[in-house]
């Protein structure tokens, strides 16, 4: 991009609209990336144990010809009738219902157990009350555990001894005021039977090593840890010369599953996505403990004469499920996104489009409240583009700002209660009612953008430029260049002096959030000081929210990986806790897509405890399933609950169901 052009797109000069319609937009715009997507590929196999013995999809075997069709429970059960909608009212005011009380909840629930080697297993749970708004309180130490058959095990405290037997029962939970409920499943040693493959498969890896025509895996990542109901997770490897047919198998002091399948050809290699038995057996077998190891052997179907064998790799699981959603940007639908873990299927499923946010072509940059209730998206330009607020549910109109010549915003934050917001422009900041849009102080911040609101409301943070870029008959930037990182306080009324949480040094900071507990702040960094607008350097970092030494997500991003967000909510694992992180990358994503074609929304883990300790906090990044891999897909926001439209009808809900109460995504 020339410097006249890209000066022309950051100061929305008169020759913006023209330069638009010649060349369209560019990454963060609204136009389609170029790509092409292969839909994955599931078994569709029969499950048996070692014995030979069919088994149901949760690893039990099937006595009576038939398999198990109850229902799981989700090991929650309220105290209270079911919780109500607690959107807020389109006059904006702060949420006038009384909040729904806590319920109980068994970590992890719906749970597997195998009996390695046919041994005794042991298992240990934790309770916590769940609030209306996510946040969570361990009450493990305060909750007696129970286990309704007696024959299968036996809790000492919250920890599960099971004997030797296999079978399905359930374990309750209670803790004065609160009960819950969930189910557990002991199984043996499982061998299951993939697509591409006979049933004689296991038979024919009983030859010699064969060190000529080794598999390798592509991705994930070995070490890579993913959350245990992300439920669509593909391997890519490739095969070995002559390689037909496969047996993966995933082993650990609670897992022992073979799996035999054939090749599914993408990109010169194969892929192989487990199906929900398969996914069950090692995620829950897994969940929350040490690594699960896995390797390829593999041989030629038709000449099983000899065996080669892949290196081994590893992968973890968090303890606890992904909850709420995502929102996230589709440059070619020019369409926000979302996906709610549970209900929205393996596609993300379009919220806002032009024609609902009544734009000319497309939405493009957005923001939601932390609670999920209100909605900022920019419409068909970003230099900055006009933007309209909306209630989520209802997607009804709350506030409109700015037209095509000046007045609009790139950059969102609204306050912790929803009443109020920070726009940018990219040159100032702008502090409003989030209700009308009428400003309180304009500018609050004469150079910031990109800025954040503190979960506990008091503070805010921003990206400082080292000088405000100019302001041609209006002001509108896309980026900042040279910046560091600024927090402003806030007393609730009247916000005080900004001080540097990051200082300047010749690397541009820039797209600074902070986490869920506030305790982090998560930003980009461009080593070479190139300007935020698709900064192909740029690199995650992170820093205690009240000022410390940055440290580099170095496992997690490699480069180029814009515009970091954070789950929304910390989880508990192992010995201490974890937080999910987002953020776009051009990265290869295995045999799919090559580095530098279409940037996707990335995930990893991160380890507050190694980041406090000034080491390296994350995991090796993985791919999110439902996302499209034609289109670029950007600025990912999440929340603790996704807001749907209440309706009575499916007629309600264009194109959608409804589905207990809510409009949903159709089955």
């Amino acid at each position: 991009m020339s410097h006249a052009v890209r000066f022309a797109l950051r100061h929305r000069s008169v020759l913006l609209l023209g330069w638009l319609a010649a060349v369209g937009l560019a990454t963060y715009g609204c136009a389609p990336d170029k790509g092409e997507i292969v839909a994955p590929r599931k078994d569709t196999g029969v499950a048996v144990d070692d014995a030979g013995r069919p088994i149901d999809d949760e690893g039990v075997p099937i006595e009576d010809g038939a398999p198990d069709t109850g229902a799981p429970s989700d090991g929650t059960v309220s105290d209270t009738d079911p919780l109500t909608d607690s959107g807020v009212p389109v006059d904006g005011g702060a949420d006038t219902k009384p909040p729904p009380a806590s319920v109980l909840q068994i970590a992890p629930a719906d749970t597997v157990i195998t009996l390695v080697g046919g041994a005794a297993a042991k298992r240990t749970f934790a309770a916590k009350l769940v609030a209306f708004d996510g946040t969570m309180t361990d009450v493990t130490s305060k909750t007696t555990f129970s286990l309704l058959d007696l024959t299968v095990g036996s809790f000492a405290g919250s920890t599960l001894t099971t004997t030797t037997k296999t079978g399905k029962t359930t374990i309750s939970a209670t803790t004065p005021g609160y009960a819950a409920s969930t189910s557990v499943t002991v199984v043996a040693p499982t061998t299951i039977i993939g697509p591409g493959a006979a049933t004689d498969a296991p038979t024919k890896f009983t030859g010699p090593t064969d060190g000529s025509a080794i598999p390798s895996f592509v991705y994930p990542q070995t070490g890579t840890l993913v959350p245990p109901n992300m439920n669509v997770f593909e391997f890519h490897f490739m095969p070995g010369a002559g390689n037909t047919l496969f047996e993966l198998s995933f082993t650990s002091a609670t897992v022992d599953a073979k799996v035999y399948f054939g090749c599914t050809p993408v990109g010169g290699g194969c892929i192989y996505t487990p199906d929900a038995t398969v996914w069950k057996l090692v995620a829950e077998g897994g969940r929350g403990g040490d690594p699960v190891s896995y390797k390829l052997r593999a041989v030629n179907a038709s000449a099983p004469t000899k065996v080669s064998v892949s290196g081994t790799q590893t992968i973890l699981f968090g303890l606890e499920d992904m909850i709420g959603g995502i929102y996230y940007w589709n440059a070619k639908a020019g369409a926000t996104m979302r996906y709610e873990f549970g209900v929205s299927g393996s596609t993300g499923e379009t919220y806002m489009n032009a024609a609902t946010a009544g734009a000319t072509t497309c939405v493009g940059c957005h923001v939601l409240s932390r609670k999920g209730h209100r909605i900022a998206v920019g419409l068909d330009i970003p230099a900055p583009s006009p933007y309209k607020v909306f209630d989520v549910a209802s997607k009804t109109l709350v506030y409109a700002q700015g037209g095509p010549f000046g007045g609009g915003s790139n950059f969102f934050s609204f306050s912790p209660d929803e009443t109020k917001v920070l726009t940018s422009n990219g040159v100032n900041i702008s502090y409003r009612n989030a209700v009308t849009g009428v400003p309180f102080v304009e500018p609050l911040v004469a150079n910031g953008a990109m800025p954040d609101w503190a979960p506990d409301g008091a503070h805010a943070v921003y990206a400082k430029a080292a000088s405000p870029p100019p302001c041609i008959g209006f002001c509108g930037a896309t980026g900042v260049d040279s910046a560091s990182i600024e927090v402003m306080p806030f007393d609730g009324t009247t916000w005080g002096k900004s001080t540097t949480l990051v200082p300047f040094a010749g690397k541009n900071n820039f797209y600074p959030a902070y986490s869920p507990d506030g305790s982090w702040v998560v930003f980009n960094q461009s080593p070479s000081n190139v300007n935020s607008y698709d900064a192909k350097d740029a690199q995650v970092w992170v820093v205690p929210s009240t000022g410390g030494t940055p440290v580099r997500l170095a496992t997690a991003s490699t480069g180029g990986d814009s515009w970091p967000k954070w789950s929304a909510s910390m989880q508990a694992y192992k010995s201490g806790s974890l937080v999910w992180l987002t953020f776009s990358s051009r990265r290869a994503y295995g045999l799919r897509l090559a580095s530098g074609s279409t940037a996707q929304i990335w995930m990893t883990a991160f380890d507050p405890a190694k980041a406090k300790a000034g080491t390296d906090p994350s995991y090796p990044g993985f791919w999110l399933p439902f996302q499209d891999v034609g289109s670029g897909n950007h600025i990912a926001q999440w929340v603790t609950k996704v807001d749907r439209k209440p309706c009575t009808s499916t007629s309600e809900c264009p194109l959608q169901a409804c589905i207990d109460g809510f409009c949903k995504p159709a089955k």
